[in-house]
């Protein structure tokens, strides 16, 4: 199973996911999407680049999972707590 990415979870580069859905909730979070924000303290703020195209929230965005690329090269760490696919 693959944890699925939330505004707060981490990045490899340590920073954090700052921007997710509004229409799709996970344990009070938001989903992480493709183009959703995650700050880096080596390159600044940069989107998320990679996302599930098996799993969308209702505006038809992809989700971001555990491991999925940000712009600046950082991978996110989703929180397995949060929820997960098969």
């Amino acid at each position: 199973m693959t944890s699925i990415a939330c505004v707060g979870d981490a990045t490899t580069h340590g920073g954090r996911i700052i921007t997710g859905s509004d229409t799709m909730d996970i344990k009070g979070r938001g989903a992480a999407r493709m183009g959703d924000l995650v700050t880096c303290p080596e390159h600044g703020t940069n989107p998320i680049i990679q996302c599930s195209d098996m799993l969308i929230d209702t505006n038809g965005n992809g989700v971001a999972l555990d491991g999925h690329l940000t712009a600046c090269g950082s991978r996110v760490l989703a929180v397995e707590s949060h929820g997960s696919i098969d």
